[in-house]
């Protein structure tokens, strides 16, 4: 990890639990920065493998596609998006597809909201360490 601060000097946008990326990073904030950036490297193509699961009713892809997604979350602090990804493939488990239509439209939302938040603090972590120089 690069030039690691002392105290939590960046202040991280909600839903983003910072404290909880402060601790797992160790303040790193580089490094911080460069996993968001490989979250959103990798993102679109979990999102797409999610949507094709979907859309052929496939549930047990679809419940590998959410386990595989759901860490990328925990990676940038989106710990209650991590945790529904949970609870949905938890209902993947036990339920058919038609009684997944209203929790997947709803997690659906949710991953789409993400990508964007994620973007947004990851410019903000990008401008943040570029003022450290």
């Amino acid at each position: 990890m690069n030039n690691p601060l002392s105290d939590t000097t960046f202040s991280f946008s909600l839903p983003i639990d910072g404290k909880y990326l402060f601790d797992l990073y160790a303040g790193d904030y580089i490094m911080i920065e460069e996993t968001f950036t490989d979250v959103l490297k990798d993102y679109d193509g979990f999102v797409q493998v999610i949507y094709s699961s979907y859309q052929a009713k496939n549930i047990p892809a679809l419940k590998s596609a959410i386990h595989k997604v759901k860490p990328l979350f925990g990676f940038v602090g989106l710990l209650s998006i991590q945790a529904q990804c949970q609870d949905f493939e938890n209902a993947c488990q036990r339920a058919e597809f038609p009684e997944l239509v209203e929790s997947f439209n709803s997690l659906k939302i949710t991953i789409l909201e993400a990508r964007s938040i994620i973007e947004k603090e990851n410019a903000r972590l990008t401008a943040y360490n570029l003022s450290l120089e």
